[in-house]
């Protein structure tokens, strides 16, 4: 591959990206506002009280999660 295309490419996987990441925070930034407006906590409580719980109670963490991970394959896989 010739410098000029290896550039072209590399410019347009780096456009690409920094595109992804805006959509992203985006998203993250709307994720946050409906979970605060709907629960009246803001994201930032949720996030501190669920690395408490892990902290506290690992095994029961990952069993939980395990266990979500389970149901929600579950649900997804039906046709």
């Amino acid at each position: 591959m010739d410098e000029r295309r290896l550039e072209s490419v590399s410019g347009h996987a780096q456009e690409m990206a920094d595109r992804a990441g805006a959509y992203v925070q985006e998203r993250a930034r709307d994720m946050s506002e409906q979970v605060e407006r709907l629960t009246g906590r803001s994201m930032e409580s949720w996030t501190r009280d669920a690395r408490r719980f892990v902290q506290q109670h690992p095994l029961q963490a990952v069993a939980l999660t395990i266990g979500l991970g389970f149901v929600l394959g579950k649900i997804l896989a039906r046709d």
